[in-house]
C-alpha cells in the first residue's frame, strides 16, 4: 500500500530569483523538497502563483521585475521579498506590485522563506510591524491627499502613463531617458508638465495619484 504522503501533489508554483546563484540554488532546493510546492523556471512565471525574490537591495531594477512580474500574471502573482532593507515608499510601490511579504535578510531562515510562500497563496502577509505601521500612514496620507486635491482621473498621453510607470517603478530621469530613447531634458518636461497639468506637488504625489486613481 502506497505511503499517504505519495499521494499529495505539488499545487502551488514558485518561482525564486535571487541576486547570487548561492542563495538561489539553497532556496530552491529547500522549498523544492516541500511536496506543497512546484518549482518553476524564470521562463514559466506566467504559470506561477507566487514570486521568491532575494536581493541585497531594493532597486528600481527590482520592483520593474516585480512589475513585469504582475503584467506578466494578470496581476495574480503574490511576491515575498527577502531583503536586507525597504524603504517606505519602496514598500508601498512594492505592495502595488503585488507584494505580500518582506522578510529581513538577516534574520529570514529557508523555514521563514516556506511558511511565507505558503502564507502568500492563503491571503496572508508577514510584513514587520514598523514597516507595516509606515505603509498604513502613507495610504493614509495617499488618501488625504487625493481627497485634498479633489482631483479626478484625467486622460494622458501614451508618453506620459509610461513615464509615470517607471518613476513608479523607482527610475530616475536618466534612467527613464535610456528606457525609451529620449532626451533626459524631454523626460524632465515631460514629468514637470503631467505634475502641473494634474495640480500636484511632485513626483512622490504624481505616482501615488496614478496608482490611487487607476492611471497606472
Amino acid at each position: 500500500m502506497p505511503d499517504r504522503t505519495d499521494e499529495v501533489r505539488p499545487v502551488l508554483g514558485v518561482v525564486v530569483q535571487a541576486d547570487d546563484h548561492l542563495t538561489q540554488d539553497g532556496t530552491v532546493a529547500f522549498l523544492d523538497a516541500d511536496n506543497r510546492l512546484k518549482l518553476l523556471r524564470a521562463d514559466e512565471l506566467a504559470e506561477a502563483d507566487v514570486l521568491v525574490m532575494l536581493t541585497t537591495e531594493v532597486t528600481g531594477e527590482v520592483l520593474s521585475m516585480m512589475s513585469r512580474a504582475s503584467h506578466t500574471t494578470g496581476g495574480r502573482i503574490r511576491i515575498v521579498l527577502v531583503a536586507d532593507r525597504v524603504s517606505e515608499q519602496q514598500l508601498a510601490l512594492a505592495v502595488h506590485h503585488g507584494l505580500v511579504s518582506f522578510l529581513v535578510r538577516s534574520y529570514a531562515t529557508f523555514r521563514h522563506i516556506a511558511a511565507a510562500v505558503l502564507d502568500a497563496h492563503q491571503g496572508r502577509s508577514m510584513v514587520p510591524p514598523a514597516l507595516l505601521g509606515m505603509l498604513l500612514d502613507r495610504m493614509r496620507t495617499m488618501q488625504r491627499d487625493e481627497s485634498a486635491t479633489g482631483l479626478l482621473p484625467v486622460k494622458l498621453s501614451q508618453r506620459e502613463i509610461e513615464v509615470l510607470r517607471l518613476l513608479a517603478e523607482g527610475l530616475d530621469t536618466m534612467e527613464i531617458a535610456n528606457h525609451l530613447s529620449y532626451s533626459e531634458r524631454l523626460i524632465k518636461s515631460v514629468i514637470q508638465s503631467t505634475i502641473k497639468r494634474l495640480g500636484l506637488r511632485n513626483r512622490t504625489h504624481a505616482v501615488a495619484f496614478a496608482i490611487r486613481t487607476g492611471i497606472l
